[in-house]
């Protein structure tokens, strides 16, 4: 944890981290209930439809040929078939993806109206989220961004983008308010946009949950920060046309790529975590993406039960280069990865060894997040390596 950190941002990064958000689906099975304990705040995700473009062709004039005169011969004028002018094949116009109000937080909140919102003053844009937890290159091919404010005692969440390119099972979990984890979650279509909120509440009783005033509170304010987003000026965000592309890597088989990460650290490995919870567990953002952007992942513990080692990885279809707050936190670094375009990585020190790291090759992104008590693990790059081979097929 920062230092420089209030206890409150530091409960709330923590939260990020271990709280809420039961489950980022791993390869191979799908989500029961998405917002079960949700981290994450809010999103919304846009899409615009491609125009087709069509031509007519105008009919040749048909010639007459003239009658015969007695002493003059009038020789046929031929008939001009006109060269047909092809169709032009219809093209996307969401080649290139537009983002929710450029990706720019202020423009869909400003500090005072997050204030006003969340009946509390001093509200501030928090940073972007670490390495690990960054999907904003995923989110931008579903034309989406979030973003997060705290107060001294609340905070906010929200994901903004267009609502056909949200998955229809996800949209439909998040319809109605749901505050049985460690914060509420709702998402909401508003004119051309989809909105998801996320907001922690205190519980009078904590056993027993919301109250049913509590619960109509929280809805009621929520459905205002949707409202407030949404009345906001700008265009409809304008998802890729290619999500789901053929040069998309995936993660198709955790059990495949186990054996490879083994041999390089040199740990048994298991996909089994002592205390159920996986490091891909994540906030709603993080959601949104794997359900809607084929964000696919896998998380491995050693077989070690005391031991706190463990590799963690995904796999991000878009590529955005990590916002210049992550690159300017401390403990992060360029580096190099064999078979990456670029790379980065981040360490913290807390009695382990931990080690976030992003690498972009193409149109994809691989993060990972590597945990050993081994103060001078060296494997991270190794590790990154070896996944890109085995998302690129070569055994």
């Amino acid at each position: 944890m920062n230092d420089e950190l209030t206890p409150s941002e530091r409960a709330a990064l923590r939260a990020r981290i271990v709280g809420g958000a039961h489950d980022i689906t791993p390869v191979g099975a799908h989500r029961n209930a998405w917002i079960a304990g949700s981290v994450a705040a809010a999103l919304v995700v846009a899409i615009a439809g491609g125009v087709a473009v069509t031509s007519t062709l105008s009919a040749p004039e048909i010639a007459t040929t003239p009658s015969p005169s007695p002493s003059v011969t009038v020789a046929p004028v031929p008939v001009q078939t006109p060269t047909p002018t092809p169709t032009p094949t219809p093209t996307l116009s969401a080649t290139t993806p537009a983002l929710a109000f450029g990706g720019d937080c202020d423009r869909a909140l400003s500090l005072r109206e997050v204030s006003t919102l969340l009946r509390e003053d001093g509200a501030r844009l928090l940073p972007e989220r670490p390495l690990f937890s960054n999907v904003a290159g995923s989110l931008s091919l579903l034309g989406g961004m979030s973003c997060e404010w705290m107060t001294a005692t609340s905070s906010v969440e929200i994901v903004i983008a267009a609502p056909e390119s949200v998955e229809r099972g996800f949209v439909s979990s998040l319809s109605q308010i749901d505050c049985s984890g460690s914060a509420c979650v709702m998402g909401r279509t508003v004119g051309d946009l989809w909105i998801g909120v996320r907001m922690p509440v205190l519980h009078t009783d904590v056993a027993g949950g919301l109250t049913e005033s509590e619960l109509s509170d929280a809805s009621t304010r929520m459905a205002a920060i949707m409202s407030a987003v949404a009345t906001k000026p700008h265009s409809a965000p304008v998802p890729a046309a290619d999500v789901h592309g053929p040069t998309t890597w995936t993660l198709s088989d955790c059990g495949a790529l186990r054996p490879r990460l083994e041999r390089v650290t040199g740990e048994s490995l298991t996909e089994n975590f002592p205390d159920g919870s996986s490091p891909l567990d994540g906030t709603l953002a993080q959601d949104l993406v794997d359900t809607s952007a084929g964000v696919t992942g896998c998380a491995f513990h050693s077989t070690d039960e005391q031991s706190r080692s463990y590799v963690a990885v995904r796999l991000t279809p878009g590529v955005m280069s990590p916002a210049q707050s992550i690159l300017d936190a401390p403990n992060t670094f360029s580096t190099e990865v064999a078979g990456a375009d670029q790379s980065w990585g981040q360490t913290t020190y807390d009695h382990v060894y931990a080690l976030d790291l992003m690498a972009t090759a193409g149109r994809n992104s691989l993060i990972i997040s590597r945990m050993t008590a081994d103060p001078a693990a060296t494997d991270g790059e190794q590790i990154a390596a070896e996944v890109i081979d085995y998302a690129r097929g070569r055994g």
